[in-house]
């Protein structure tokens, strides 16, 4: 019989919990365009229902603003090369069919060099030629509203209606990160490291690295101009994240060129205090997630995991206690920063900056 760890259930309920949030982000939206558009008496609100799931189905907040900005600026060309085309129907004379593909030849051109702009070929479509009621230009005037309420309801809900705390979800992924670079050191520091083992979890770090710079990304959304002040540590992880990565695929380098194999089983007491370390890095990154933002967790204990950090043997080969070293010293700034939540001088990398050790790493 299968047994399941704790981690795996939360996990589950985690993933879970995410998909019935966008349910019912998705229900609250849609009533509520639907109710917007019924109390401005708009003839054809079904357009506002359907804007707002295009909107609000994105995963993320920043990718619903795109995606909302992206709406109006496309539907707004659209509904301008709608009008000209009823305008040309209405006065010129010509048919529907030779005006909409006269319209329809520059909105391609623009949504084919710039993609996110297809709403505006769809927008044109729906204004002329989709049957309605009223008079020729009050119906894509109608419509155009109907496709606002969509995008401005789904902003509003976005905001409000059981939003992701992406705060919650750096520190979650930082905790995985580093859970991962634990794993790759475990491999890396035995005395024949498996290279494709270490490069697949090396792959997993990266992703984790680039959901990382999304969550932040997310978060400065959700909280303008005051992340930096209130939550200094989400701003940090990924900088002090991203060197760690580096530092342990420079040991891993070391490591399968040989430098571990001449030393033995040496490295075993490293390899196990590094492990140590990592996860408890990872366990404080966990519990710091539960907490609200601006209640951070005592800082006691730090002493205590800075004192199993000791320096590189001089038995060692050179190449192996320059890289442990590095690792050492940006490993003790993490823990600075983790304990402190973020709240020390000690190592404060702009988001995005460049590892001064990727030239050694590739």
């Amino acid at each position: 019989m299968a047994v399941f760890s704790f981690s795996s259930l939360r996990d589950v309920f985690v993933v879970a919990g995410g998909a019935w949030r966008q349910v019912v982000r998705m229900v609250v939206s849609l009533i509520g365009s639907g109710f917007v558009a019924h109390l401005v008496h708009l003839q054809e609100p079904v357009w506002a229902l359907i804007t707002s799931v295009v909107v609000i189905t994105q995963s993320r907040m920043t990718q619903t603003l795109s995606t909302g900005q992206d709406q109006i600026v496309g539907t707004l060309i659209g509904a301008c090369a709608g009008i000209s085309a009823i305008a040309m129907e209405q006065w010129l004379f010509w048919p529907t069919d030779l005006v909409f593909w006269v319209m329809l030849m520059p909105v391609a051109v623009l949504a084919a060099a710039r993609p996110k702009m297809r709403v505006a070929v769809i927008t044109l479509m729906v204004v002329l030629l989709f049957p309605g009621n009223g008079a020729p230009f009050a119906r894509p005037f109608d419509r155009i509203a109907s496709i606002m309420i969509g995008v401005v309801v789904s902003f509003v809900v976005s905001f409000f209606v059981l939003r992701n705390e992406a705060r919650r979800e750096v520190l979650r992924n930082s905790a995985l990160l580093l859970r991962q670079v634990s794993d790759l050191l475990e491999l890396a520091l035995h005395q024949h490291p498996d290279s494709n083992a270490i490069a697949a979890i090396d792959d997993r770090c990266r992703a984790l690295l680039q959901d990382l710079n999304d969550g932040v990304k997310e978060a400065e959304v959700e909280h303008p101009g005051s992340l930096a002040r209130h939550d200094p540590l989400v701003m940090r992880l990924p900088g002090l994240l991203r060197k760690l990565r580096a530092d342990a695929i420079f040991v891993a380098r070391a490591a399968v060129e040989g430098q571990t194999a001449s030393t033995g089983d040496i490295l075993r007491s490293e390899r196990e205090m590094l492990c140590h370390v990592l996860g408890q890095l990872a366990d404080r990154c966990e519990l710091a997630a539960t907490r609200s933002r601006g209640k951070p967790l005592p800082d006691e204990g730090v002493g205590d995991v800075l004192s199993q950090i000791h320096q590189p043997a001089s038995h060692w080969t050179s190449v192996m206690c320059f890289a442990i070293g590095l690792l050492h010293t940006d490993m003790t700034v993490l823990i600075r920063n983790v304990w402190s939540d973020g709240r020390t001088d000690e190592g404060a990398p702009a988001l995005g900056a460049p590892h001064d050790k990727a030239a050694h790493v590739g």
